[in-house]
């Protein structure tokens, strides 16, 4: 950005801070952004996109500015302390934390689903993901739900009987970053799907991972690392013959990707994530998730997504398909 409309653009976002503040915005709102120049803006942090920081200021509404200008964030009122009162890091005195941590962000979408694979099924699907991204530490949180009553595959039951499709997929991921664009991460991951004989697969594990690219566009990251599986399979076992059912601990060595671009600014996203999991048991086996789609932002509140839902094992249980896919339509909010 050329030097003079930067300031410009500061000068702007001062202009904006200092309505906001004949306004009455005073001590009433709790978050408040820092600039480098000294202003600052008091309001309620919202989502905004990768490298931007959003501000909703009272009777102004939602301001967005590029992290590059921020110096930090915190959640104190314009009156509990002067703009310039800065930590020995540069951030602002009192801050949680030293490192300028932005704020937590949520999203939920609920849509219906087309299944296909092990069962047949119009159902809904439940999505909700919770972050918060900081200069050293990375929190982000998944939970994805299908629920339904679904018609059987015919496969290990009578053609067009009904059972209940219960699939619940929990998953976390603390990354601790170093050196710029690497990272050493941690996760966990809770499944189960009963129509699949998996009555609970728990994942645990650690790895190292590397960002490619980071912009306010969009990011591109990897890891890998060795985790460790728990299983608990239902009827009937896993393969033919297999007499193993009831419980599996081996270890396991995983992979992950997560990719996001914003085609249209602040409109439209493309996202993409996956996990391939190597099972190192007596007879290796694969398994492979990964969930593709669009998201367009109606506002800074909801949105809609379009998404492909994809879970593949090479080894399922006797009887099972390997691939289950779910296309969705689903209606969000950003809390």
């Amino acid at each position: 950005m050329p030097r003079g409309s930067a300031t410009r653009n500061t000068r702007r976002w001062a202009l904006v801070g200092v309505v906001a503040l004949l306004l009455g915005t005073g001590g009433a709102a709790a978050d408040t952004v820092h600039f480098k120049n000294g202003d600052r803006l008091t309001g309620t942090f919202v989502d905004a996109p990768e490298g931007f920081v959003a501000i909703d200021v009272p009777h102004v509404g939602v301001v967005t500015v590029p992290r590059a200008e921020v110096a930090g964030l915190d959640g104190v009122s314009a009156a509990d302390g002067p703009p310039d009162a800065q930590g020995a890091d540069g951030a602002p005195a009192g801050h949680a934390d030293a490192k300028a941590t932005g704020p937590w962000q949520a999203r939920a979408d609920l849509g219906v689903a087309v299944a296909t694979g092990n069962t047949r099924a119009a159902d809904l699907n439940f999505v909700a993901g919770v972050e918060r991204q900081g200069t050293r530490f990375d929190n982000v949180l998944g939970v994805a739900v299908h629920k339904a009553r679904a018609q059987g595959d015919g496969l290990t039951s009578s053609a067009g009987s009904t059972t209940t499709k219960d699939h619940l997929d929990i998953d976390y991921n603390l990354r601790w970053k170093y050196r710029d664009t690497w990272y050493a991460v941690a996760n966990f991951e809770y499944f189960q799907d009963p129509i699949k004989d998996i009555d609970q697969r728990a994942t645990t594990g650690a790895g190292v991972g590397h960002t490619f690219w980071e912009s306010d566009r969009g990011s591109l990251r990897t890891d890998a690392g060795i985790s460790q599986v728990f299983e608990e399979i239902g009827s009937p076992p896993r393969a033919e013959g297999d007499a193993s059912n009831g419980s599996d601990n081996n270890p396991a060595l995983r992979w992950g990707l997560q990719f996001n671009r914003w085609l249209v600014a602040e409109r439209l996203e493309l996202f993409h994530t996956n996990q391939l999991l190597h099972i190192l048991d007596g007879e290796p086996s694969s398994v492979w998730d990964s969930d593709t789609g669009l998201r367009y932002h109606l506002n800074s509140r909801w949105l809609a997504a379009l998404r492909v839902d994809l879970q593949h094992e090479t080894a399922p249980a006797a009887g099972r398909r390997k691939t289950d896919s779910s296309y969705a339509l689903a209606v969000g909010v950003k809390l």
